[in-house]
């Protein structure tokens, strides 16, 4: 009989827990706001150190600090690069530099003023390659002259944090080659550079 009592009690509660869950009204839940990150501005500065070789061969002999003469005349000197740019997305962006080696070999003392455009592929969150393709202006401290025309040059640069939504953000380290000057006719000059720095992203 106690058996048959305790059935039906049980049965009876699950009856009402049933009839109480139809009328019950489960309270809102508010959404949790999910952050989101805002991309960096594009804006770039950097600065670093420039190695750079250049070679001249003249049509008339030229003289030189030491008191020589010569038509043909090679060395290298060592200096700064200051750089800014903007990013407009992660694969096109425009940089204005200048470059400047006062050590080394004093008649091969150079400034470049250029501006360039900079196609990127980033190879990875962190890594870019890229190309410089621009217009500069060139002075020789050599043949006391300023020459202009294109420039170009390829890099590298590992950025410390991973991108934001495609654009670089914070500390990165560049290394990169750049031809600023190649003239022909009764100069013939070839300058190459090798630049070594740090960028800030924004």
């Amino acid at each position: 009989m106690k058996k048959v009592r305790l059935a039906i009690a049980v049965v009876a509660a699950l009856s009402i827990s049933a009839h109480a869950g139809k009328n019950y009204i489960p309270a809102p839940v508010e959404p949790i706001p999910v952050p989101v990150a805002v991309p960096p501005l594009g804006l770039y500065i950097g600065g670093g150190l420039t190695y750079a070789h250049t070679s001249c061969q003249c049509d008339t002999s030229v003289k030189f600090s030491d008191g020589t003469t010569s038509k043909v005349r090679n060395g290298k000197s060592y200096g700064v690069n200051l750089k800014a740019g903007y990013n407009y997305n992660e694969y096109i962006g425009i940089e204005a530099r200048y470059i400047y080696t006062p050590w080394g070999d004093k008649d091969k003392t150079i400034k470049h003023y250029g501006i360039y455009l900079k196609p990127s592929y980033p190879v990875t969150d962190h890594i870019d390659i890229y190309a410089l393709l621009g217009y500069g202006k060139t002075e020789c401290e050599t043949l006391k002259e300023s020459f202009k025309g294109f420039a170009w040059g390829a890099g590298a640069e590992y950025t410390i944090n991973k991108r934001v939504q495609g654009q670089k953000d914070g500390l990165g380290i560049y290394v990169e080659y750049l031809r600023p000057l190649k003239k022909s006719g009764n100069k013939n000059i070839k300058i190459d550079m090798v630049n070594v720095g740090a960028s800030y992203n924004f």
